[in-house]
C-alpha cells in the first residue's frame, strides 16, 4: 500500500502561498484533495488549511478565506497603532502585537463546533481513514502537544477544531498564549512552529508508526518507508543573513527583535533535513516518493502579518511565478500518486 502525506508549514497570512500551490496541486489530481492523502500536518496557518481541506473545503474556498478575512486577524501594522492600546493596558508594553479575538471569530465561524473526532470518527480503521495532525507547544508543560485526529482516548479530543488551530497559530510576539483548562490540568498553549513549524518529521514518524502496527511485522524499516510518499509544502523562506558581525554583538534587546522569525525558520530547515535523510534510502529520480514546495522569497516586506490586499495579491504573483518554475516537476511528482 502507499500512505500519501500532506505537510503544510505554519507562516501567518502567507498561508496564501500554500493555498495558491494546492489549487495546482487539485488541479493535476482532479478531484478534492481530501480523497488523496492518508494524513495531512499542519502548523500554524497550516493547521488552519490542514483542517480545512480535511473538513472537504477547496483551496479556492480557503484562499478566499485569507483574502477575505485576513484584515480581521492582522488589522494593523505597526505596533504603535492605537488599536493596540486595549493590549497595552492589560498586558503592559510587552504585550503581544495582536488580539487573538480576530483569529477566533474567523475561526468559529469556519469550523464551528466540529471537533477532531469528527475527521476521523473510527480509531479502528485508520488505514481507511484521513487523519490530521497538528503540532503546538505548552509553556506549563514545557512539552510540544501533537494534536492528532485518532488519538480519541486524549484530553483534547473533544476539543473544537476551532481551539485547537488557535493552539497551533499563537505564534510568541504576535497572539497571546491561550489558555485550556481540561480534567483539572492547565495548558498555556503557543504556536507550534516553536517546534515544529515544517511538521513532516512529526508526520513521517506517525506514519511509519501506523504502518507498522498494520503491517506483516517482518517488513523492515526501509520496506515501511518505501511505502511513504510526502508532499511538503512551505510559505517562503524570507530568512535575510544575519551576519556574524552583527549576531556577536547582540544583547537581549536585539535578539527580541528577530527572535521569532528565527524560531519560525530554524525548527523548518531541520524537519526539513530529517525528513529529506530518512526518504533518501527510497528516493529515486523516476519516481520520487518526497517533494518539497518552497519559494525562495527576500522580499522583507512579505510580512507574516501584513494582510493588506495589495501585500497578498504581491505574493499570490510571486507565487504563480514559481508554480510555473516547478510545473514540469510537479506534474512528474503527481502522475503516479
Amino acid at each position: 500500500m502507499t500512505f500519501r502525506i500532506l505537510c503544510l508549514d505554519g507562516g501567518g497570512i502567507r498561508g496564501v502561498m500554500p493555498a495558491r500551490i494546492l489549487q495546482a496541486v487539485e488541479q493535476q489530481l482532479g478531484s478534492p484533495l481530501k480523497d488523496h492523502f492518508d494524513l495531512i500536518a499542519g502548523t500554524s496557518t497550516g493547521s488552519i488549511l490542514a483542517v480545512g481541506i480535511a473538513l472537504g473545503k477547496s483551496p479556492e474556498e480557503l484562499l478566499n478565506l485569507y483574502l477575505e478575512k485576513g484584515l480581521q486577524i492582522f488589522p494593523y501594522q505597526s505596533i504603535l497603532s492605537p488599536n493596540r492600546l486595549p493590549l497595552i493596558l492589560q498586558y503592559g508594553f510587552s504585550a503581544p502585537k495582536f488580539s487573538d479575538k480576530g483569529l477566533i471569530d474567523v475561526l468559529q465561524k469556519q469550523f464551528v463546533d466540529l471537533t477532531l473526532v469528527d475527521i476521523t470518527p473510527d480509531p479502528n480503521k485508520l488505514m481507511d481513514s484521513l487523519k490530521v495532525l497538528i503540532p503546538s507547544y505548552d509553556t506549563m508543560g514545557r512539552n510540544p502537544v501533537i494534536f492528532k485526529s485518532w488519538a480519541h482516548d486524549h484530553w483534547y479530543a473533544q476539543l473544537p477544531l476551532w481551539e485547537i488551530c488557535v493552539c497551533s497559530s499563537s505564534a510568541p510576539t504576535y497572539f497571546p498564549a491561550y489558555r485550556i483548562e481540561k480534567n483539572g490540568q492547565v495548558y498555556s498553549l503557543i504556536d507550534g512552529g516553536v517546534c515544529a513549524n515544517n511538521p513532516v518529521s512529526c508526520a513521517m514518524a506517525e506514519a511509519i508508526r501506523l504502518l507498522r502496527q498494520s503491517s506483516n511485522k517482518n517488513e523492515s524499516l526501509g520496506d515501511v518507508i518505501e511505502q511513504i510518499k510526502v508532499i511538503s509544502i512551505g510559505t517562503g523562506d524570507p530568512a535575510s543573513p544575519i551576519s556574524w558581525e552583527r549576531a556577536r554583538g547582540w544583547g537581549k534587546i536585539q535578539w527580541a527583535v528577530r527572535i521569532a522569525d528565527i524560531f519560525m525558520d530554524a525548527p523548518t530547515d531541520i524537519h526539513q533535513y530529517v525528513a529529506e535523510q530518512i526518504m533518501s534510502v527510497n528516493q529515486n529520480d523516476e519516481q520520487p516518493s518526497y517533494i518539497r514546495l518552497q519559494l525562495p522569497l527576500k522580499d522583507p516586506l512579505l510580512a507574516m502579518d501584513d494582510a493588506r490586499p495589495d501585500n497578498l495579491q504581491k505574493i499570490i504573483n510571486k507565487t504563480d511565478v514559481y508554480l510555473e518554475q516547478v510545473r514540469g516537476k510537479l506534474e512528474k511528482f503527481l502522475l503516479n500518486w
